[in-house]
């Protein structure tokens, strides 16, 4: 039997084999770039074709054909490089088909920047050595943050044990009565529940200046959709409720455009800033306050799911969305991102990712004003594939 199919870090073009033939898996702009640099670096290496999932076969680009994934005979003795996004379905996919191996050249290994050119890895040994240099300090800031922790909070407390099963009597209810596709990625991302986070001036300033440069966070091209969205529907002078928060990097970005950010997290924040004000979910049902405008990235699709250490409910994501529906005040606008694929999808504990039939359900209660980055056909034609657009809904 076959063994799965690796996909091998390609730091330079002459990890390739002496008078291989390639396809380029992606036949964009990289893609081009990339074929340019075989035929100057490489000419011994034959480019046979580009694949694609989105264009039809028959075309030519820079000269060579272009032939949809479907078409391709991925059992042929080529070498596959990807150079489009998405590595990670595409690698699925063409494995489904019959590859047994693929390229993925190497930008950079660890950090933002991976995450935001993650379709485009290019460079190398100096990418190395300074994520080996990352890595070092990481552990050593790490064992000083633990040693800070110890000293201000008093040793970890620990969690109780983390559920790393649907229970059978949830099962129905998590899978829509199998209408969603289930698969197991269990991780604990619970922190000690003695431990919590301190927002501070400093870390605001910081996330600003960031944001000013151009950076963004681990969802790259995501917060150039948030910028968008709160330039064409401004929040100035508004307070905006934040759902779910790891970092006071989303506050930041509210109040980049004017508005007065109010987190609202499941454990408790500590801020010792008169910018961002802190509630627990427990605290807003307890004093419910209610608020112009609510912006939730990556957060809702997560609860139910005890990752975060909240409790195992298959519509807990749901009951998120009626909580913002009624603590917005008349035409209050919330600012969502969840992952969208054409095929609903539950990756437990990790996240759901929201097809055609769950999607619906989510938005129940709220009129759709605007998406950014969201391609129904696009979805449709790689039904598997996942999305991260960002929605503009309105309490309707």
């Amino acid at each position: 039997m076959q063994g799965a199919m690796r996909i091998h870090e390609l730091f330079s073009l002459d990890d390739l084999s002496q008078g291989c033939r390639v396809a380029l898996y992606g036949a964009g702009g990289y893609g081009v770039e990339f074929l340019g640099r075989i035929r100057s670096e490489r000419p011994d290496i034959e480019a046979v074709c580009f694949l694609d999932t989105f264009l039809e076969t028959g075309g030519r680009v820079e000269g060579l054909p272009v032939v949809n994934a479907r078409d391709f005979d991925f059992a042929s003795p080529v070498e596959l490089v990807i150079t489009s996004a998405g590595v990670g379905p595409i690698a699925r996919g063409i494995e489904a088909r019959g590859a047994r191996r693929c390229f993925v050249p190497m930008k950079a290994v660890r950090g933002a920047d991976w995450f935001v050119n993650r379709e485009v890895f290019e460079d190398p040994i100096g990418t190395r050595a300074r994520a080996e240099g990352h890595r070092f300090w990481e552990k050593v800031y790490f064992w000083r943050y633990t040693a800070l922790c110890d000293e201000h909070f008093g040793p970890p407390e620990p969690n109780p044990p983390l559920v790393d099963r649907i229970p059978d009597g949830l099962l129905s209810g998590f899978t829509m009565d199998g209408q969603c596709a289930l698969e197991y990625d269990v991780q604990d991302q619970r922190q000690p529940p003695n431990r919590v986070l301190i927002y501070t001036d400093a870390e605001i300033d910081d996330c600003l200046a960031r944001i000013e440069r151009g950076e963004s966070t681990i969802y790259g091209a995501l917060d150039g959709l948030v910028h968008r969205a709160l330039e064409e529907h401004p929040i100035g002078g508004k307070d905006v409720a934040v759902f779910g928060s790891t970092s006071p990097w989303y506050e930041a970005v509210c109040l980049r455009h004017g508005g007065r950010p109010v987190t609202v997290e499941y454990q408790r924040i500590i801020s010792r800033t008169q910018r961002v004000r802190t509630l627990t979910v427990d605290e807003l049902k307890a004093a419910p306050e209610e608020f112009d405008h609510a912006l939730s990235i990556s957060s809702f699709e997560h609860d139910g799911l005890g990752a975060y250490g909240d409790p195992i409910d298959p519509d807990a994501d749901l009951a998120a969305m009626r909580q913002v529906r009624g603590l917005l005040r008349p035409g209050g606008l919330l600012f969502l991102n969840v992952p969208v694929a054409w095929r609903d999808r539950l990756i437990f504990n990790g996240c759901r990712v929201y097809g055609r039939r769950r999607l619906p359900l989510l938005f129940a209660g709220f009129e759709l004003v605007a998406s950014y980055g969201y391609d129904p056909k696009r979805m449709q034609d790689s039904p598997d594939t996942r999305f991260e657009p960002l929605f503009v809904l309105r309490r309707s």
